[in-house]
């Protein structure tokens, strides 16, 4: 197929996802978006030398605001041009609300599970279909760990106050362990870190940290999500590296790293602090189990085997 593919990046991990429509034997053509709030952003132009059989969206938003100019909507319309979303959730409102901004998309691959059973059971075409990672990004990499715990990543930037952001309130209930957090927006919030940038500065800490952290809580300043979470690339990215992650226990999670492969702690420090002592003292458990996810994902979580299965569905529904 001729793939029109519309996006805007995060950390170079959003623009490569043409590479593997290529990969699975499409042609693509990349639209950049600068910023999801500027209108008319994409024109009839872009399809001057490029017909396309489908329409690949990064963000609901780009129809929502509208990024897309309405006579290029018009045109896909038209020519019966399928509109695809592989898309994370919007959290300024609950997923059970504004069911208009799903509905011109004809194929909705998600990457909350919840979200995705919550469209498909009100009659969209929508599919479970979590992030992944890119082996090139995220090799193995295991080195003498100097550090216990580790976290990389950005406090919850939407929380109203620092005792509303979780990520800061469970980090802070580490204080008495040897702790490294890395992103400098922490700094603000009471929590010492260090800056980061680049992903091989992420695979340089993961290997050399006996726990890596991962928090799946949403950026949001809604109830609805206060108690939901959200997996992350993290969630992939260090098993990818042959190294340890704990994070929180939640029956997505658990359907793809089960607890032979990943610590769990259920959803409040003291089982937090609770599963770090208990894995700090057992080298040889988290080798084992670093091992057994990191096999698991290089046989399953690969953007490829993402976009590979997204195609299968696609296919099997005629678009092809």
């Amino acid at each position: 197929m001729k793939i029109l593919y519309i996006h805007h990046e995060y950390y170079a991990r959003r623009g490569r996802y043409a590479k593997e429509m290529e990969a699975c034997g499409h042609t693509v053509k990349r639209v950049f978006i600068k910023n999801k709030l500027d209108k008319n952003q994409v024109k009839k132009s872009v399809i001057k030398d490029f017909n396309p059989d489908l329409v690949w969206l990064l963000s609901p938003s780009y129809i929502k605001n509208p990024v897309i100019s309405e006579d290029l909507l018009s045109y896909f319309k038209d020519k019966k041009i399928p509109l695809v979303l592989y898309s994370t959730l919007i959290t300024d409102i609950p997923y059970t609300e504004r069911l208009d901004i799903w509905s011109p998309f004809d194929y909705l691959f998600l990457h909350n599970k919840e979200h995705a059973t919550y469209l498909r059971a009100n009659g969209f075409n929508a599919f479970y279909s979590p992030l992944g990672f890119y082996k090139d990004q995220y090799s193995k990499s295991i080195k003498e760990k100097t550090m216990d715990i580790s976290f990389m990543g950005s406090p919850q930037t939407k929380a109203a106050s620092v005792e509303e952001d979780k990520r800061v309130q469970y980090l802070k209930s580490l204080s008495e362990f040897d702790l490294h957090v890395y992103g400098a927006r922490f700094n603000k919030k009471g929590i010492k870190a260090k800056e980061f940038s680049k992903h091989q500065e992420q695979v340089n800490v993961y290997s050399k940290s006996k726990i890596n952290l991962e928090f799946p809580f949403i950026n949001s300043k809604l109830d609805f999500y206060k108690d939901r979470f959200h997996i992350k690339n993290r969630f992939f990215e260090i098993p990818a590296t042959g190294n340890f992650i704990l994070t929180v226990r939640s029956s997505e999670a658990l359907s793809l790293l089960d607890e032979s492969m990943v610590g769990y702690y259920d959803d409040n420090v003291e089982s937090l602090n609770e599963a770090v002592e208990r894995y700090l003292k057992d080298d040889s458990l988290r080798e084992k189990m670093s091992e057994r996810a990191h096999k698991e994902v290089l046989q399953k979580h690969t953007y490829f085997h993402r976009f590979e299965e997204m195609f299968k569905i696609l296919s099997s529904r005629g678009v092809s």
